[in-house]
Protein backbone atom coordinates (compact mmCIF):
# COMPACT_ATOMS: atom_id res chain seq x y z
CA UNK A 1 0.00 0.00 0.00
CA UNK A 2 1.31 3.12 -0.78
CA UNK A 3 1.84 6.00 1.39
CA UNK A 4 -0.64 7.96 -0.03
CA UNK A 5 -3.16 5.47 0.02
CA UNK A 6 -2.15 4.58 3.74
CA UNK A 7 -3.16 8.60 4.46
CA UNK A 8 -6.52 8.82 2.72
CA UNK A 9 -7.28 4.73 4.76
CA UNK A 10 -6.57 6.73 7.79
CA UNK A 11 -8.53 9.61 7.27
CA UNK A 12 -11.39 7.42 6.22
CA UNK A 13 -11.01 6.01 9.63
CA UNK A 14 -10.44 9.18 11.75
CA UNK A 15 -13.97 10.61 9.96
CA UNK A 16 -15.97 7.80 10.70
CA UNK A 17 -14.82 7.16 14.69
CA UNK A 18 -15.44 11.39 14.40
CA UNK A 19 -18.98 11.00 12.89
CA UNK A 20 -19.73 7.72 15.65
CA UNK A 21 -18.72 9.49 18.86
CA UNK A 22 -21.03 12.79 17.39
CA UNK A 23 -24.06 10.78 16.78
CA UNK A 24 -23.68 9.22 20.53
CA UNK A 25 -23.36 12.35 22.02
CA UNK A 26 -26.35 13.85 20.45
CA UNK A 27 -28.17 10.48 21.47
CA UNK A 28 -26.92 11.26 24.99
CA UNK A 29 -28.53 14.66 25.10
CA UNK A 30 -31.48 13.93 22.87
CA UNK A 31 -34.68 13.37 24.91
CA UNK A 32 -36.85 11.48 22.00
CA UNK A 33 -34.31 9.11 21.63
CA UNK A 34 -34.06 8.41 25.60
CA UNK A 35 -37.91 8.42 25.37
CA UNK A 36 -38.61 11.60 27.33
CA UNK A 37 -39.70 14.72 25.96
CA UNK A 38 -36.26 15.96 26.75
CA UNK A 39 -33.02 15.40 28.72
CA UNK A 40 -31.06 18.13 30.99
CA UNK A 41 -34.13 20.77 31.12
CA UNK A 42 -37.22 20.25 33.68
CA UNK A 43 -39.90 18.31 31.72
CA UNK A 44 -43.25 20.59 31.67
CA UNK A 45 -45.38 18.66 34.26
CA UNK A 46 -48.47 17.32 31.49
CA UNK A 47 -45.57 15.51 29.52
CA UNK A 48 -43.93 13.53 32.24
CA UNK A 49 -44.11 10.18 31.97
CA UNK A 50 -44.51 7.44 34.93
CA UNK A 51 -41.67 6.33 36.46
CA UNK A 52 -41.32 2.43 37.54
CA UNK A 53 -41.66 1.71 41.08
CA UNK A 54 -38.46 0.97 42.71
CA UNK A 55 -37.41 -1.67 45.31
CA UNK A 56 -34.56 -3.83 46.19
CA UNK A 57 -31.58 -4.68 48.59
CA UNK A 58 -29.59 -2.16 50.31
CA UNK A 59 -25.82 -2.20 50.17
CA UNK A 60 -26.10 -2.67 53.66
CA UNK A 61 -28.59 -5.66 53.09
CA UNK A 62 -31.86 -3.75 54.02
CA UNK A 63 -34.92 -3.86 51.77
CA UNK A 64 -36.45 -0.29 50.48
CA UNK A 65 -39.09 0.90 48.48
CA UNK A 66 -39.31 4.14 47.01
CA UNK A 67 -42.80 3.99 46.82
CA UNK A 68 -43.48 5.36 50.44
CA UNK A 69 -41.07 8.65 49.21
CA UNK A 70 -44.24 9.51 47.16
CA UNK A 71 -45.02 13.56 47.88
CA UNK A 72 -41.17 14.04 47.63
CA UNK A 73 -38.90 14.75 45.18
CA UNK A 74 -36.90 12.27 44.49
CA UNK A 75 -33.22 11.86 43.13
CA UNK A 76 -32.50 8.56 41.69
CA UNK A 77 -29.03 8.14 40.31
CA UNK A 78 -27.43 5.07 38.70
CA UNK A 79 -23.50 4.40 39.42
CA UNK A 80 -20.59 2.02 39.68
CA UNK A 81 -17.13 2.09 41.84
CA UNK A 82 -16.06 1.21 38.17
CA UNK A 83 -17.17 3.95 36.76
CA UNK A 84 -14.88 7.46 36.27
CA UNK A 85 -17.26 9.42 35.80
CA UNK A 86 -19.51 8.34 39.02
CA UNK A 87 -16.46 9.31 40.77
CA UNK A 88 -15.90 12.31 40.05
CA UNK A 89 -19.98 13.63 40.08
CA UNK A 90 -20.30 11.84 43.61
CA UNK A 91 -19.00 14.90 45.56
CA UNK A 92 -21.63 16.93 43.83
CA UNK A 93 -24.47 14.33 44.27
CA UNK A 94 -23.35 14.57 48.40
CA UNK A 95 -23.35 17.79 48.41
CA UNK A 96 -26.45 18.47 46.45
CA UNK A 97 -28.29 15.58 49.03
CA UNK A 98 -27.01 17.74 52.09
CA UNK A 99 -27.98 20.97 50.53
CA UNK A 100 -31.58 20.03 49.83
CA UNK A 101 -32.65 17.80 52.88
CA UNK A 102 -34.43 20.83 53.90
CA UNK A 103 -36.95 20.61 50.78
CA UNK A 104 -37.86 17.08 51.12
CA UNK A 105 -35.85 15.81 48.76
CA UNK A 106 -34.99 12.09 48.79
CA UNK A 107 -32.15 10.69 47.11
CA UNK A 108 -31.64 6.99 46.05
CA UNK A 109 -28.34 5.25 44.09
CA UNK A 110 -28.24 2.34 42.15
CA UNK A 111 -25.01 0.72 41.86
CA UNK A 112 -24.99 -1.02 39.16
CA UNK A 113 -23.23 -4.33 37.47
CA UNK A 114 -21.19 -4.94 40.55
CA UNK A 115 -20.94 -6.97 43.75
CA UNK A 116 -22.48 -4.90 47.33
CA UNK A 117 -18.69 -4.83 48.78
CA UNK A 118 -17.18 -2.78 46.18
CA UNK A 119 -20.52 -0.13 46.15
CA UNK A 120 -20.45 -0.16 50.04
CA UNK A 121 -16.07 0.65 49.65
CA UNK A 122 -17.08 3.23 47.03
CA UNK A 123 -19.83 5.01 49.51
CA UNK A 124 -17.91 4.97 52.49
CA UNK A 125 -14.50 6.73 50.68
CA UNK A 126 -17.28 9.43 49.27
CA UNK A 127 -18.94 10.08 52.36
CA UNK A 128 -22.67 9.38 50.13
CA UNK A 129 -25.14 10.46 52.77
CA UNK A 130 -28.10 8.55 51.21
CA UNK A 131 -28.60 4.77 50.71
CA UNK A 132 -27.93 2.95 47.47
CA UNK A 133 -29.68 -0.44 46.09
CA UNK A 134 -27.72 -2.78 44.44
CA UNK A 135 -28.61 -4.06 40.92
CA UNK A 136 -25.54 -6.03 39.46
CA UNK A 137 -27.82 -7.33 36.63
CA UNK A 138 -29.27 -3.66 35.64
CA UNK A 139 -32.72 -4.83 36.37
CA UNK A 140 -33.77 -1.59 37.97
CA UNK A 141 -32.22 0.21 34.68
CA UNK A 142 -34.63 -2.00 32.50
CA UNK A 143 -37.58 -1.00 34.42
CA UNK A 144 -37.22 2.28 32.72
CA UNK A 145 -38.15 0.80 29.76
CA UNK A 146 -37.72 3.40 26.78
CA UNK A 147 -36.58 5.93 29.10
CA UNK A 148 -33.60 3.37 30.57
CA UNK A 149 -30.55 5.14 31.37
CA UNK A 150 -28.36 5.36 27.98
CA UNK A 151 -25.45 5.73 30.02
CA UNK A 152 -23.49 5.13 33.48
CA UNK A 153 -23.58 7.60 35.36
CA UNK A 154 -27.52 8.78 34.54
CA UNK A 155 -29.37 11.13 37.28
CA UNK A 156 -33.07 11.01 37.27
CA UNK A 157 -35.65 13.24 39.46
CA UNK A 158 -39.05 12.18 39.94
CA UNK A 159 -41.34 14.56 40.98
CA UNK A 160 -43.97 14.47 44.35
CA UNK A 161 -46.08 12.00 41.93
CA UNK A 162 -43.95 9.58 40.95
CA UNK A 163 -43.29 10.99 37.51
CA UNK A 164 -39.45 11.61 35.59
CA UNK A 165 -39.28 15.41 35.64
CA UNK A 166 -35.99 15.64 34.50
CA UNK A 167 -33.06 13.44 33.62
CA UNK A 168 -29.05 13.34 32.11
CA UNK A 169 -27.27 10.93 30.88
CA UNK A 170 -23.36 10.91 31.85
CA UNK A 171 -21.99 12.81 34.91
CA UNK A 172 -24.10 15.80 36.35
CA UNK A 173 -22.40 18.57 38.18
CA UNK A 174 -23.45 20.27 41.66
CA UNK A 175 -24.48 23.11 40.03
CA UNK A 176 -26.81 21.40 37.28
CA UNK A 177 -28.48 19.00 39.26
CA UNK A 178 -28.99 21.92 42.22
CA UNK A 179 -30.89 24.03 40.26
CA UNK A 180 -32.99 20.68 38.38
CA UNK A 181 -33.71 19.53 41.72
CA UNK A 182 -34.71 23.21 43.32
CA UNK A 183 -36.74 23.83 40.53
CA UNK A 184 -38.84 20.12 40.58
CA UNK A 185 -39.38 21.05 44.51
CA UNK A 186 -40.52 23.96 44.54
CA UNK A 187 -44.44 23.38 45.18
Amino acid sequence: MTRLARLVLSAVIAAAVIGLLGAGLARLADGKAAGLPVVGQVIPAAQRPRAPDISGTTLTGRHLTIAGWRGHTVVINFWGSWCVPCRREAPGLARVAADTRSLGVRFLGIDTREEPAAGLAFERLHRIPYPSISDPGDLTAARFGVAAPTATPSTYILDGRGRIAWAWFGATTYSQLDLAVTEVAQP
